[in-house]
């Protein structure tokens, strides 16, 4: 089973973002970062009648950092996607969904401190696209 969770709504109330500003050719241009969450699930072990159940939910979620220009709405992309979280729960992945997403919720600090370091990286590359959006200021 699969799901995408934006790392907001019922999760953690409010999106994990980060807002830059590049100065380039006499303007300042705006880039946001957003961090995407791609949780995998799979449930595994037996359940059986008349004895304990030996379920666990193994999950993955996949961070993905996404950049938006808001100057060029095109030019959108993936800048970062190396950070994955791994975890397990007792249990079927259906009835484990709410302590995954705490779980996720849980680690947003260090999903927050990999979206700066993401757009801290990509600097170089977002002053590049600016120059080719805009060759000529």
């Amino acid at each position: 089973m699969s799901l995408m969770l934006a790392l907001a709504a019922t999760t953690l109330g409010d999106t994990i973002e980060h807002r830059v500003t590049v100065a380039h050719a006499g303007a300042e241009h705006a880039a946001t970062y957003r961090a995407r969450v791609a949780l995998d699930t799979k449930t595994i072990g037996a359940h059986t009648p008349n004895r304990p159940s030996r379920q666990q939910c193994m999950w993955t979620a996949a961070v993905t950092v996404e950049r938006a220009l808001d100057a060029a709405p095109q030019a959108a992309r993936a800048v970062a996607t190396d950070r994955t979280l791994r975890g397990t729960q007792p249990g079927d992945c259906r009835t484990a969904r709410p302590a995954i997403e705490q779980a996720v919720a849980d680690r947003s600090p260090a999903i927050r401190d990999r979206l700066v370091a993401a757009a801290e990286n990509d600097r170089a590359t977002l002053v590049a696209e600016l120059e080719a959006l805009v060759p000529n200021g």
